[in-house]
């Protein structure tokens, strides 16, 4: 079973022309600048939703792309299609004007299109601080969407009574009572960012893991600029699924809305559990892939390659472990992340991500047994002790205490003389009995008083 993040009983869709401003009304409700708000058009492509609570009553809010009638691209006419779905799951409509604009033609054709789909609605006109606009409601009443509620959703003027009409008109709402799963506490959330450069097929495979087309696709990159939330209902788990903005090289990061984008980016992968990195098989390897590489390993997040649109690959009994191989030499400092190749536009072994999600998240949580840990360590050290600059050091003994990621304590007596490099040779030989795919192995080194 699918769930949006935020679920309750009553979807509220803010709809209306790009730049009136609903990104920024949509944040104001919300409390947190989730939506990407500046005075670009068309800054919104991707639905974004979240739970509100106003006088003891819950709704989800969804804040929509700008509704462009002229818009004959291919993109164009996704996002509106993206918009008028979320318009038609809608309980309310929240359709927004610009005050300083006045109307404009498109907002009489939406408001046309309103009009037919006999839902309630509220009408508000944005951007109407101080009192010089207050005479201007009338002009809006052409629209037939009822009485103009006139608000700043930037200074926050008249937002109260936003949401007390929001409250009155969902209670006069009669809807079929339905029964509602309730979310088991004592099942484990697990959280999974899908990241890569643009155009690697991150939304689309979003949307054929959740089985709806939540994220926009397209194939231009750069489509999606914020982030988009989902979770699998599992029997063992509930996998929460964050689709992102393609990350691009950092000499490409316009400056404002594509680099606060992948600031989000960042952020998302902070708040993961998992990544899985989206690869394009036809083109290879290129340098942003191991930059989003380095970043997931600094991280310490579970790790899975997903190499896509294997499905365009020329392909003979050798290809998938000469490309397994191709990955390792690119790759040789994250060997123990998995490999799985997809086509997510036809679904091919898309079905196996979960069982993956799954294998990698055991793997994160794999408690080494103390004594098992220091017999493998202690044969290590045996075999090859470290040098040290100045002093050698000694490792007295070894410990994992945190998990998620594994985190490995050594007690050293000159822990500044232990080199990254041996912490991997040591990270290898425990490998070799516990592979732990997809998790890394953090180190902590601990200063022993024992000389």
């Amino acid at each position: 079973m699918v769930k949006n993040k935020s679920q309750t009983d009553y979807l509220v869709a803010i709809i209306g022309r790009p730049n009136v401003g609903k990104s920024t009304l949509f944040n104001k409700l919300i409390g947190q600048p989730t939506a990407i708000a500046t005075n670009i058009p068309g800054t919104t492509r991707d639905i974004l939703y979240s739970n509100i609570s106003w006088n003891k009553k819950d709704f989800t809010l969804a804040d929509t792309a700008g509704i462009e009638m002229d818009n004959k691209s291919s993109l164009g006419q996704d996002i509106f299609m993206q918009t008028q779905q979320a318009v038609d799951d809608a309980d309310l409509i929240i359709f927004m004007t610009d005050a300083r604009e006045g109307l404009q033609i498109d907002d009489r054709r939406s408001a046309e299109l309103i009009r037919k789909m006999d839902k309630p609605v509220i009408l508000v006109v944005n951007k109407s601080e101080g009192t010089k606009y207050d005479d201007s409601a009338h002009e809006f009443h052409k629209l037939g969407l009822g009485d103009p509620l006139l608000i700043s959703a930037i200074a926050g003027k008249g937002l109260g009574d936003l949401l007390d009409d929001i409250v009155h008109q969902l209670n006069s709402i009669k809807k079929p009572k339905i029964s509602i799963q309730v979310e088991d506490p004592d099942k484990t959330r697990v959280k999974i960012a899908i990241l890569g450069r643009p155009n690697t097929g991150k939304s689309t495979l979003f949307n054929k893991l959740i089985g709806s087309k939540r994220s926009l696709v397209s194939n231009e990159a750069g489509t999606t600029r914020d982030t988009v939330n989902a979770i699998i209902d599992t029997e063992d788990m509930d996998i929460e699924l964050i689709d992102t903005a393609g990350l691009r090289r950092r000499g490409k990061i316009e400056q404002g809305i594509e680099k606060f984008s992948s600031l989000r980016l960042i952020r998302a992968l902070k708040e993961a559990d998992i990544a899985l990195l989206l690869l394009e098989a036809p083109e290879g390897v290129i340098a942003q892939d191991m930059h989003i590489a380095q970043i997931i390993l600094e991280e310490a997040k579970g790790f899975i390659f997903i190499i896509n649109k294997w499905d365009a690959i020329e392909k003979d009994g050798k290809t998938t472990a000469e490309y397994d191989r191709y990955l390792d030499s690119k790759f040789a400092f994250v060997k123990w992340a998995p490999h799985l190749y997809v086509s997510a536009l036809t679904g091919q072994r898309t079905d196996k991500i979960i069982n993956l999600i799954k294998e990698t998240w055991q793997s994160l949580n794999t408690k080494i047994p103390s004594k098992r840990l220091n017999t493998i360590i202690g044969d290590a050290y045996i075999t090859n002790p470290p040098k040290g600059k100045k002093k050698p050091p000694k490792i007295y003994f070894a410990s994992m205490n945190n998990l998620n990621p594994p985190t490995i304590k050594l007690k050293v007596n000159y822990p500044e003389e232990i080199h990254f490099s041996y912490l991997r040779y040591l990270e290898n030989k425990i490998r070799q009995e516990f592979p732990l795919p997809g998790a890394p192995i953090k180190w902590q080194l601990i200063k022993s008083s024992t000389k």
